[in-house]
């Protein structure tokens, strides 16, 4: 949708464009008039235009000093003049100005739609080159590695790898890893800080870390890092196509080969660290190369193994996962029900249920967590313990974040779940988090109507009592707090029709009001529905009723 101001200081122009282009272009963009460069200019100071079709001769300022407001405010809006003189001098400043077209009001109605819509056509192209050029832009800029920390981050907790990394968003990166190999994964952790070191100056020190590593790393092995929980390195290795060092006897990758060199390779990693930035950091080194879609497994075995060796309390340690024996226990041979990774998806999984009030599928991720829950306390009480009271918390803040004091869902028995101990029953545990997610729902589809229902009343009622002012999306939109590109489709998406529809119908049956039953002047009601000029009005009643205001009034005297 694009916002299309239409200045001139006659207002049958005016109107008379508007009507045009709202029967044209009714569902597609949003249209503000105004009969004056400093009405125009009010709407210009607090709402993007995309198009301005402006009159150059008006009192006051002319639309060539508005052209160079707007430009200010807008210097994207594309620019069409009318005047009603054909003058070299308007015409070779408009081109200097870079005006879009510069017509006079004789040639027709059609010549202008015709310039209406080259200057929409170019402001699509401009978005298309906009967006081609920051896409280009941002593999040059200090935002890239804020997004490949996005994408690892949705892998690492479970995100289809497949619909990543066809994301276009994973296009506009330059990933020096290829997404259909495996890759090798390291991860890192600081073993401690001196207190009270500052944000920033932790920052520093991870893009130091990373520089280090990046710097011991031959050509022929590529890497990706990102810094996730403000605390942990994770490096993702590939050794390149041409990587003769790591290749076996049958062509393949030697990944056993590639661990033992990044082995050595950690150690003067880990000697810079402490002697040039004065921090230990120790790593540990995934088992083997995993595929993508199970990378969050791996990396939890990682920060598993790196939280048991700072338990001993020494640091710089380079754990192989391979290699773990006895100093470590990951119960390799028995992997978790479910992942940290797939535990934090599942539960995000429920809230955006809760979210959209879907009852069923709230039911359906809650039976799945609390039996995976149940299962995990039953071979890691401790980790099962963790994701209980982290499921039961996920609820209690649910509950306080849609106010939920005085609902009857407190009644459900929140209270008398199991808190300090395991669950004896879990099918009682599990029907009460059922019913509680169910009536969770319900509460929020109430609340989700009633706002909705709320905001249709208050637009209804802005149009009401505004018949004579400002009705454009972007003044309606600002009065209920909305964006105003989303303002037409959200209502019509609850009321099954267009907002420029009941505005219409609105002026409509008020005028038919008001020529029955006043003898108010014609020219009284058009100024008092937002009409400037009777015959706009005229011609406006005569589409919606089919006859004149003055034919309506006379007919309804008859039937008196």
């Amino acid at each position: 949708m694009y916002r299309i101001l239409i200045v001139d200081d006659e207002p049958a122009i005016v109107d008379g464009l508007m009507q045009y282009f709202q029967e044209k272009y009714i569902q597609e963009h949003d249209l503000c008039k105004a009969y004056s460069a400093s009405d125009a200019l009010d709407i210009v100071k607090k709402t993007k235009i995309d198009l301005l079709i402006s009159d150059i001769r008006m009192p006051g300022k002319n639309g060539l000093q508005l052209i160079d407001d707007v430009l200010f405010y807008w210097p994207s809006c594309r620019i069409i003049l009318l005047t009603g003189h054909s003058e070299f001098d308007y015409a070779y400043k408009a081109i200097q100005q870079n005006v879009d077209s510069y017509l006079l009001k004789t040639e027709g109605i059609e010549v202008i739609d015709r310039a209406v819509k080259a200057a929409l056509s170019k402001i699509d192209e401009d978005h298309r080159a906009k967006t081609k050029l920051e896409l280009a832009e941002l593999q040059q800029t200090a935002a890239e590695p804020l997004f490949k920390k996005a994408i690892f981050e949705a892998l690492l907790t479970g995100e289809d790898a497949e619909a990543v990394w066809i994301s276009g968003l994973y296009e506009a990166l330059s990933l020096t890893i290829d997404n259909r190999q495996p890759v090798m994964m390291i991860a890192g952790k600081v073993d401690r800080w001196e207190e009270k070191v500052p944000y920033m100056k932790k920052m520093e020190v991870y893009y130091q870390v990373q520089k280090l590593f990046a710097e011991r790393l031959p050509q022929q092995i590529h890497a990706e890092t990102a810094v996730l929980d403000r605390s942990d390195f994770l490096w993702f290795i590939q050794p390149a196509g041409d990587a003769g060092k790591f290749t076996g006897q049958s062509g393949s990758t030697d990944w056993r080969g590639l661990i033992d060199y990044l082995k050595g390779m950690l150690e003067p990693v880990q000697n810079s660290c402490r002697e040039k930035l004065g921090i230990p950091v120790s790593f540990a080194i995934g088992r083997a190369p995993v595929e993508w879609s199970g990378i969050g497994q791996e990396y939890e075995a990682m920060k598993e193994a790196l939280k048991q060796r700072a338990i001993i309390g020494q640091p710089m340690a380079i754990i192989d996962l391979n290699m773990a024996g006895d100093w470590i226990r990951l119960e390799s041979g028995k992997p978790a029900e479910t992942s940290s990774g797939e535990f934090n998806r599942m539960l995000g999984a429920l809230e955006k249920c809760l979210n959209a009030g879907d009852i069923e599928g709230a039911i359906v991720q809650t039976t799945c967590l609390v039996g995976g829950i149940k299962n995990e306390i039953a071979r890691n009480y401790m980790l099962g313990m963790e994701r209980y009271y982290t499921l039961l918390l996920a609820f209690i803040s649910y509950l306080n974040g849609i106010h939920a004091y005085d609902k009857p869902v407190n009644d459900i028995g929140v209270t008398s779940l199991p808190f300090l101990e395991p669950p004896v029953e879990w099918g009682a545990v599990e029907d009460r988090l059922n019913r509680l997610s169910e009536s969770i729902c319900r509460i929020k589809k109430e609340q989700l109507e009633k706002s909705e229902n709320l905001m249709v009343e208050r637009i209804h009622r802005y149009v009401n009592d505004n018949m004579g002012g400002d009705l454009s999306l972007a003044r309606i939109a600002e009065v209920v707090y909305f964006n105003p590109s989303y303002l037409s489709r959200f209502y019509k998406q609850l009321t099954g029709r267009n907002l420029s529809d009941y505005i219409n119908e609105t002026k409509t049956s008020t005028a038919v009001r008001l020529l029955g039953q006043t003898p108010m002047k014609i020219n009284e009601i058009a100024m008092k529905l937002g009409f400037e000029s009777p015959s706009y009005f005229t011609s406006f009643f005569r589409k919606m009723v089919g006859t004149t205001p003055q034919e309506y009034r006379e007919t309804a005297n008859l039937k008196r």
